[in-house]
């Protein structure tokens, strides 16, 4: 265990530890039912060990009293978590050295593999404007964390102003699919459709007749964990930008903590495994489509893209789910479905020099390859 202080004024002092199961206790009672930041729900990352990721886990006192919580990733940086083609050009050497030694080392408050899953939570929401000091001065506190480049706060639940160092994300959106009182069956949502996107959708069900789709018990997983890393991996690896990868311990330790709430679906096809999808459920009624994996061979012929889509969203249907998340990639494959862009609040701070430049190089790329035809997409009648 680690302490430091922060500026007297508030009289603040932080905790920090290297394993949730240490502090659980305390840490739980101070959450909400439900919340994301629940010890049962870190567990699984740190149990998964996901390659170049260790965790923190900081206690936040005011006058020796518990009032806040904040659960930090760091994330160590390489060349793997962008696309080759955008750094490996003539001329760019510069820019993967500067990958290498000036970008390397991540803070991420919060979950870069789940959405909507804030990471910092305090007692009284007055002192929610604290978690910018905290880190801030966290960066501060050892001769190590004044190694990390950046800070990334992701998913944070209030829209804050702008402060003097952390600067406000905007180009981040998720894409959503109200659900509520829409739809009971997916032949609903078929009729629904205009008359192309319903031409469309019935070509890529036909598809999917040829296949035969199964749901994986937690021994399942475990069983086929070489195939199902591996195509998750040709998903991941096909992102412009990838920052950080799990493995196939992540969704065995899923299933292990959401069990039923959890469904992992392979997909076969002449008896091999092509694909798989995952769909979470939570208590809200919302619903998730989580991870997915595909082998890229088959699937322009059997449409296994789209037909993972299309059964998340009978999945969903058929839950009574209020609304369907479907992700941050994609964009114009899940606006073809009727997914609309929500906007995320996120939350950055660069050091100044190589690591602000390498940074807006990168988002710049990202955003132009995303393009802006995902926005004229209406499936609808």
């Amino acid at each position: 265990m680690i302490s430091f202080c922060n500026t007297s004024r508030n009289n603040l002092t932080i905790t920090e530890h290297d394993r949730i199961a240490d502090v659980k206790d305390i840490w739980n009672l101070l959450l909400p039912p439900h919340h994301s930041l629940l010890s049962e729900n870190l567990k699984v990352l740190e149990n998964s060990k996901p390659e170049s990721m260790v965790f923190k886990y900081l206690l936040v006192h005011k006058n020796n009293v518990l009032v806040g919580v904040l659960y930090l990733q760091h994330l160590k940086i390489t060349t793997n978590h962008f696309d080759g083609t955008m750094i490996d050009k003539p001329g760019l050497g510069w820019l993967k050295k500067c990958v290498n030694s000036q970008f390397s080392d991540i803070l991420v408050c919060g979950n870069l593999f789940r959405i909507h899953f804030p990471g910092y939570y305090f007692k009284s929401p007055k002192d929610d404007k604290l978690v910018f000091e905290i880190l801030t001065d966290y960066i501060k506190s050892s001769k190590d964390n004044k190694r990390f480049c950046g800070i990334l706060l992701k998913d944070s639940p209030h829209l804050f102003s702008v402060t003097e160092k952390f600067k406000p994300y905007h180009d981040d959106v998720t894409m959503e699919i109200e659900l509520k009182n829409k739809w009971t069956t997916l032949e609903e949502y078929k009729n629904s459709l205009s008359k192309k996107y319903k031409q469309r959708f019935t070509k890529i069900r036909k598809a999917r007749e040829i296949l035969v789709v199964k749901e994986f018990s937690f021994d399942d997983i475990l069983e086929n964990a070489s195939k199902i890393e591996s195509l998750y991996l040709n998903v991941a690896l096909k992102q412009s930008l990838r920052i950080g990868f799990v493995n196939a311990a992540y969704f065995s330790e899923m299933k292990q903590r959401h069990g039923e709430s959890f469904i992992f679906q392979g997909y076969y096809f002449n008896e091999q495994l092509v694909a798989f999808s995952t769909n979470i459920f939570y208590a809200n009624n919302t619903s998730e489509i989580h991870f997915i994996g595909l082998d890229y061979t088959y699937n322009e012929s059997l449409c296994l893209y789209f037909n993972i889509l299309f059964d998340g969203l009978e999945l969903a249907i058929a839950a009574n789910s209020n609304r369907l998340e479907l992700g941050r990639t994609a964009r114009v494959a899940k606006s073809s479905l009727g997914a609309l862009p929500i906007e995320v609040y996120n939350y950055i701070y660069l050091r100044k020099g190589i690591p602000s430049l390498a940074f807006s190089f990168f988002n710049n790329w990202f955003i132009k390859n995303i393009g802006d035809d995902w926005r004229n997409r209406n499936p609808f009648k």
